[in-house]
């Protein structure tokens, strides 16, 4: 695998991007962290990254006209711009440190100069000389600010005692300060030579340095460069000579950022002789609007003091910050709120956790197997980024690589191999060979109730004269990311649906429907409830007086079997409730139950709590999710044929029973052929279970013939632990996968009471 085959997943993922504020700002500052540490009163903290992103913050404090206040997304619903010309006035009074870093960086042996001292070639001079490369600055007046002089009128004399002026904004701007501010931020420099009173008047002077920066300001000299500006690397026609800041018509901040971004370009120009940046900001149509329709309004806070805000009051107004940032797939999905990563995070783990030696850092793989991979945050994704698509590649890399935990997914991997061999059937209707229409009830529906696939046929039968296929679509090793088994699966439904001339599939499970939608394209088909919903003749029953449809997740896009739902429930006479959040899973999806049980029960506790009322459902298995929570529902089907209600869910055991008498009710009624199902040794054994027993079974996913086979294995070869004190047994059962004990007492000849049941999957290997 290479990186980029993970984060292809991800990279239209703009969580972590530049905020629409810190776009329009012309130093990027990130504004989040910023406002969050002024938030926490972490003056210091505020401060460093302010002056980080700036060079100059006293000067910037001052004097930028605040271009973040126009993109602020607090204006979105009504409230006015956060003040961050304030707030930064206020990180700076209340900073007690503001002294600049200096760090140990070998001297570079590359030297640059600089045409003038304002503030583009003061802030590119500084950047350049904290990586200790040696920079000259030349000036032909006799001291350092150059536009700064005019923009607090030139009130003072030479000393820089100036007076103090109020510029169009209402802050407070001096001379004094501003030198001040560039005095501090070069008080830790010692590569950095100011040559004033000094006028380059030709660039053949400067034939010494490896680089030069033309900032001269507005109306300067360009010597002739000019025409040749390249407004995005800041170069010109002539090798090793960059221009930037008010020379070339930008604005007083946006010449201090020239001077930043010139810096590292300049630095990758003298390490590789190519001026190049990575640096591409879109100012006028930067930034992403979101969504805040849950935002609280807060009024901007005005400062009661001459001087600007008290410590509170800039901590309140920073504190207004809607921090925008992309989260609506964690804030939404229980799973990624748990492992808290960012997206580009997991994909980057994805490709670390497949490296084949023994470094791998496996971080992710509960994570892998955690998502329900419903589907949700790919469709609440305002770029449509697919997260569980992300985890589903993990799992199929996991898988071919060898190192994936197939215990977590062992079980049902087995029980689609019982539906697709002997719970297997598929027919046209009797004494024909083709059909228009075939019924794919899929293999959980009749396991859970047999009357859903029995009525339902008969309706299909008599009305469409349907074929059958009683087959399972695969989903299960879609979600164990076994893709060879997955598609050995397709390929034989195809041909069962080819064998019966192509008909039209007619879908009562939404997963087969999304399996069949995803993989086998060429196969036509539609809703079994879309059919019953135009069914005149059929009498709904009248359930619940009032009920909120449960659609499940793999329907997210079926909008003619969400609609055929509704139409037959109204048609009983239920007044339906809709859902705030439609399509999530039930917990179900992903077969992630076993590999994080607490997330699943507070995935299950969660989507029972978004409606007080019953739910009707038409996914098997959303009604035994809630059922085994008690949560009142019922499947579609038993209002459309009148069913009985059955409040509970079948064991695994009666499951397969119903799956098998399914198939044997059909092929006698409709084709008038047995069917004997394949009998076991061990079937005639009793066992006694206890409801607290059993129950704990069903969570394990332990079925009463597995039990059965380990206690007649044991008995028939001896092969067990004995307690004689108390008669117990213990034996074991050593399956491809996981291995299964049982401590039994043998009651009468080959009835058993169990007393405890588990698995593992660890291996144990006999020394014969």
């Amino acid at each position: 695998m290479k990186m980029e085959d993970a984060t292809r997943f991800t990279e239209r993922c703009i969580n972590g991007e530049p905020a629409s504020c810190s776009c329009a700002c012309p130093f990027h500052l990130d504004m989040r962290s910023f406002l969050s540490k002024t938030a926490k009163g972490r003056w210091n903290a505020a401060y460093k990254e302010l002056r980080n992103a700036v060079m100059f913050p006293v000067i910037v404090a001052a004097l930028c006209d605040a271009p973040c206040r126009g993109r602020c997304q607090r204006t979105i619903i009504g409230d006015e711009a956060i003040d961050l010309p304030e707030i930064e006035s206020a990180v700076i009074k209340y900073a007690n440190n503001r002294k600049p870093e200096s760090y140990f960086i070998p001297p570079k042996t590359k030297s640059v100069a600089v045409i003038g001292a304002g503030v583009s070639g003061l802030s590119c001079a500084l950047n350049l000389s904290h990586k200790k490369y040696s920079v000259t600055v030349f000036e032909k007046e006799n001291g350092w600010g150059g536009r700064l002089h005019a923009e607090t009128g030139r009130l003072g004399t030479e000393g820089g005692n100036f007076s103090t002026e109020t510029d169009s904004s209402g802050r407070h701007a001096s001379f004094k300060d501003f030198d001040d501010d560039i005095a501090l931020q070069f008080s830790v420099i010692d590569n950095v030579e100011f040559k004033y009173n000094t006028e380059i008047k030709s660039l053949d002077e400067l034939n010494d340095f490896d680089a030069v920066y033309i900032a001269t300001g507005a109306g300067g000299e360009s010597f002739g460069l000019i025409d040749s500006w390249d407004s995005e690397l800041l170069t010109t026609s002539s090798p090793k000579v960059f221009m930037g800041g008010m020379l070339c018509g930008v604005s007083l901040m946006e010449a201090i950022s020239h001077g930043i971004e010139l810096s590292r370009t300049m630095e990758v120009f003298l390490q590789t002789g190519k001026a190049f940046t990575a640096h591409s900001f879109d100012r006028i149509n930067c930034g992403r609007y979101l969504d805040h329709s849950d935002a609280v309004s807060s009024p901007i806070i005005k400062a009661s003091l001459d001087d600007g805000y008290t410590e509170e009051e800039a901590k309140q107004e920073a504190g207004r910050c809607l921090q925008c940032d992309c989260e609506k797939c964690i804030d939404a999905c229980e799973m990624l709120k748990l492992f808290n990563k960012k997206p580009k995070r997991i994909a980057s783990d994805v490709f670390t956790d497949a490296g084949s030696s023994t470094l791998a850092s496996r971080t992710l793989t509960r994570e892998t197997y955690s998502c329900n991979i419903c589907g949700y945050c790919k469709s609440i994704c305002p770029e449509d980024v697919d997260i569980g698509a992300l985890l589903q590649f993990s799992r199929v890399s996991r898988l071919n690589s060898g190192k994936y935990p197939a215990a977590l997914h062992d079980f049902w991997l087995r029980e689609m191999d019982f539906a697709t061999t002997e719970g297997f059937f598929a027919s046209a209707p009797k004494g024909k060979e083709k059909a228009a229409y075939a019924f794919f009830p899929g293999c959980r529906l009749g396991a859970s109730n047999p009357d859903h696939v029995l009525k339902a046929y008969e309706y299909l039968h008599n009305k469409y004269d349907a074929g059958i296929i009683l087959d399972c679509c695969g989903v299960p090793a879609y979600w164990a990311g076994d893709d060879d088994r997955l598609n050995e699966n397709l390929e034989k439904v195809r041909d069962s649906w080819k064998s019966m001339g192509g008909p039209v599939l007619i879908f009562a499970c939404a997963s087969c429907e999304h399996v069949f939608r995803m993989f086998l394209p060429e196969v036509k088909f539609v809703s079994l409830y879309e059919l019953l919903s135009d069914e005149e003749g059929i009498v709904s029953l009248k359930i619940y007086p009032e009920a909120a449809v449960f659609d499940p997740c793999a329907a997210r896009y079926d909008d003619g079997m969400q609609s055929g739902v509704r139409k037959i429930a109204v048609r009983s006479g239920i007044e339906i409730e809709e859902l705030k959040e439609k399509n999530r899973c039930c917990g179900f999806g992903g077969h992630m139950q076993v590999a994080n049980p607490s997330l699943y029960n507070e995935i299950i506790q969660n989507r029972i709590g978004a409606s007080e009322k019953p739910y009707i459902v038409y996914c098997t298995n959303c009604r035994e999710v809630f059922v085994s929570k008690n949560k009142q529902c019922v499947h579609i089907l038993d209002i459309a044929f009148g069913l009985n209600l059955e409040q509970k869910v079948p064991s695994l055991q009666k499951k397969r029973n119903n799956s098998l008498e399914v198939k044997k009710i059909l092929m006698k009624e409709y084709h008038n052929t047995d069917f004997n199902p394949e009998t076991y040794e061990w079937e005639e054994l009793k066992l006694i279970i206890s409801e607290e027993i059993q129950e704990s079974m069903e969570k394990k996913l332990i079925s009463e013939a597995d039990l059965k086979e380990a206690i007649f294995l044991a008995e028939s070869f001896g092969d067990k632990f004995i307690d004689e004190s108390g008669r117990m047994n213990l034996c074991s059962l050593v399956k491809p996968v996981v291995t299964y004990w049982v401590q039994y007492k043998t009651v009468s000849p080959e009835v058993y009471e169990i007393f405890s049941v588990y698995y593992h999957r660890m291996r144990f290997h006999k020394d014969r």
